[in-house]
């Protein structure tokens, strides 16, 4: 998986990219206004606020048949879920606008700030180390009532989510999670709970009225050596092989998760 570890903070590799990208925007907005002692700095967020309305919007747009069910998810940034050209229209707006307000040294400063972030998004990207080919690992971990599961070679397409009670994301996505579970058929969903007992994962089911169907215990974590994950919440997804098509590492939304199961099954 391709996913970022700085101290305690785990990011996504497309996250980091796109933090690493804001960075670099701000801070070549700045140097650039300071040097032209223009107001560019003012204009600055006001062109990250549209790129990001812009790009959400064109997110929610393309995926209108996920948000349709659940209109508030649009407005769970944290989740992810952006379209890129879309925030560059955005971001193109605002760069007019103030081209027709004569805002002063406020056009080059955004420029600039625009190239420098779109070729740091890049580079992030490049670096990357490229996905490894994953396969279900077939391990035997163990369910709510003690019994042995075996996780590989089930002949359908899999998602696989590593979770913890103790981990707010996880938590969050749960629910929207084991609703997409109980109305996608032809798609198994394993939740695998990392190093918890059985008893504390029944509560917290229990507590959220929370399914209990494709729950599983992996008391020992050893899924997250397997599959290279770092953080929690993880979710994966495996095609009718067994083989990896899609990640991602953090909370993801309901359109995000429903385009990677699309990708294993060939919608």
């Amino acid at each position: 998986m391709t996913a970022i570890s700085i101290g305690p903070l785990v990011f996504d590799g497309a996250r980091f990219a796109a933090v690493v990208a804001l960075l670099l925007f701000f801070l070549v907005v700045e140097i650039a206004a300071r040097l032209q002692k223009g107001d560019a700095g003012r204009w600055a967020g006001i062109a990250v606020l549209a790129w990001t309305l812009g790009a959400r919007t064109g997110f929610v747009i393309a995926n209108w048949s996920a948000f349709t069910p659940h209109p508030l998810d649009a407005l769970k940034l944290w989740q992810g879920g952006f379209l890129p050209a879309a925030g560059w229209a955005g971001g193109i707006a605002v760069l007019l606008l103030a081209l027709l307000r004569r805002a002063r040294g406020a056009a080059l400063p955004l420029v600039l700030g625009g190239a420098v972030a779109l070729a740091g998004h890049q580079a992030v990207i490049a670096a990357l180390p490229p996905r490894p080919s994953v396969i279900l690992p077939d391990l035997q971990l163990i369910a709510l009532d003690g019994r042995g599961v075996q996780l590989g070679g089930r002949g359908w397409p899999v998602v696989l989510n590593l979770w913890a009670t103790w981990c707010p994301p996880c938590r969050r996505e749960m629910p929207m999670m084991t609703d997409l579970a109980a109305n996608t058929p032809g798609v198994e969903f394993v939740f695998a709970n990392q190093g918890e007992e059985a008893a504390r994962i029944m509560a917290f089911l229990r507590d959220e009225k929370l399914p209990r169907e494709g729950m599983i215990r992996d008391p020992h974590g050893r899924l997250m050596g397997a599959l290279g994950a770092i953080g929690l919440p993880s979710t994966l997804v495996f095609d009718a092989k067994g083989r990896l098509v899609a990640a991602q590492t953090g909370e993801i939304s309901r359109a995000a998760l429903a385009r990677m199961i699309a990708q294993a099954t060939g919608e």
